[in-house]
């Protein structure tokens, strides 16, 4: 397989420039091989992104090597791959532990039994925010089915429990 290399030098780049330019290339699916030096698949859809990436930088007084990669040997394609599974598997347990942290969430402001609708409008934004987040996710690493299907049992739990509260506002239960 072949890759796309990434070496960045944001020395001359602000803070949030550098933050832009961090989600930028995370938003490839790049994984950090160091710091300031990225790989992603060599895709047409990532040598767009990484020229763009480029472009950025450089506009933010950056600069950026590109290179395309070939591995030696499956062993090391096998360690990229696995660096790869290792990244979106992070990805997913924050996706996770964000919708547990909705889920009590919810549940505490349902035991308070002190119900505003208010309350309902920001939740209702949280899980919109979430499910951004697991389309996201699933675009940019073309997940498998059993990844998906952990993405949205967890994004449904949090419809649940929403549902729950919103039952709870309209009933004006106390």
């Amino acid at each position: 397989m072949k890759w796309i290399l990434l070496i960045i030098k944001s020395t001359n780049v602000s803070s949030r420039d550098r933050m832009f330019i961090w989600r930028n290339i995370k938003n490839t699916g790049a994984v950090s091989l160091s710091h300031s030096v990225y790989i992603l698949h060599d895709t047409e859809d990532n040598r767009t992104i990484a020229i763009d990436i480029a472009r950025i930088i450089n506009e933010r007084n950056g600069e950026v090597l590109q290179f395309f990669a070939d591995t030696l040997n499956e062993g090391q394609e096998q360690k990229l791959n696995k660096l790869i599974a290792e990244e979106i598997n992070t990805e997913i347990k924050e996706f996770s532990i964000e919708c547990d942290d909705f889920i009590a969430d919810v549940t505490k402001r349902i035991s308070n039994k002190k119900f505003k609708v208010f309350e309902l409008e920001e939740l209702s934004d949280d899980i919109h925010k979430l499910d951004r987040w697991r389309l996201k996710l699933i675009q940019k690493h073309g997940l498998d089915p059993d990844k998906i299907e952990i993405l949205n049992n967890q994004i449904g739990k949090c419809k649940e429990k929403l549902n729950d509260f919103e039952e709870k506002i309209l009933k004006g239960d106390k």
